[in-house]
């Protein structure tokens, strides 16, 4: 009885640390994205204008790790640790969905798969949006490169076009020019080199590719979902580690907290025998 009040009241500390945290952060990413990026009717121009911002002002490189323990890693780095240090592809993304988020603006991270089938890059995809059709637009952008999708008109392209075989174009973000490539790339390509050499009908919505526990995962849930794996859109609440672990934290109390009530009632019959 007393480990199991021990560790609930652990538990509730820890959670109430992170969401405070989370709450923190979230109040300084919203301050940061309303006073950057000025108003405007189109929600086009929102996203491109915040994702050129993000592009210029922060700094590639590593994700700085949420908690330094090796195991926590997969969680990745807090939109606002990568804003104010630097971030990799996904931490670019991250940051991008959250920013857009506190805008009211939706958004997902899509993942780019090398020739090879192993993942390779992460992206975003904006929702723009009803079209006339009455079907979601959506826009591929890559902050981290400084640029979105198009295609041979011009016009931004979704992940399912991707998927279906649309070669995309590229057109630099807004205030990019103020970051020149250091790399043999110009404002609106990769580097040439077989890093880039991207199989866009390949791309997904998660890096299933990483470890082998998410290639077996993968292969269970394409299984289950009849394919629909590739294209299922991460919440956005997975976007915060800090929730991400007050969920963890939650689920333990509460498996713990089962197993301590199931061993309880069985006590009796055991102790009958």
């Amino acid at each position: 009885m007393i480990l199991g009040l021990i560790l609930n009241l652990a538990g509730f500390t820890a959670i109430s640390i992170l969401l405070a945290h989370y709450l923190w952060e979230r109040r300084i990413l919203s301050g940061f994205v309303h006073s950057s990026v000025p108003p405007s009717k189109s929600i086009l121009d929102t996203a491109l204008d915040l994702a050129g911002r993000i592009y210029v002002q922060v700094a590639r490189g590593s994700d700085p790790p949420f908690i330094p323990i090796a195991a926590l890693d997969i969680v990745g780095a807090t939109p606002v640790s990568i804003l104010r240090h630097c971030g990799c592809c996904s931490g670019f993304a991250r940051l991008y969905i959250t920013g857009l988020a506190t805008l009211g603006i939706k958004a997902a991270q899509v993942t780019l798969y090398h020739e090879t089938q192993k993942y390779q890059h992460a992206l975003v995809e904006v929702s723009l949006g009803e079209t006339g059709c009455d079907t979601k637009q959506g826009m591929v952008v890559d902050p981290t490169y400084g640029f979105y999708y198009v295609d041979s008109d011009g016009r931004p392209i979704s992940l399912n076009e991707l998927r279906q075989g649309v070669k995309p174009k590229y057109r630099r973000l807004p205030h990019s020019e103020r970051r020149r490539p250091t790399s043999a790339r110009t404002d609106e390509s990769y580097p040439p080199n077989d890093y880039y050499n991207f199989d866009f009908s390949q791309t997904k919505t998660a890096n299933w590719t990483k470890t082998w526990v998410r290639r077996s995962a993968y292969r269970i849930l394409r299984a289950l979902t009849a394919g629909r794996i590739d294209i299922l859109k991460q919440p956005l609440w997975m976007e915060w580690p800090q929730v991400e672990v007050s969920v963890a934290v939650a689920m333990g109390v509460v498996m713990f907290d089962l197993a301590m009530l199931f061993g309880t009632t069985l006590r009796p019959f055991r102790d009958g025998d």
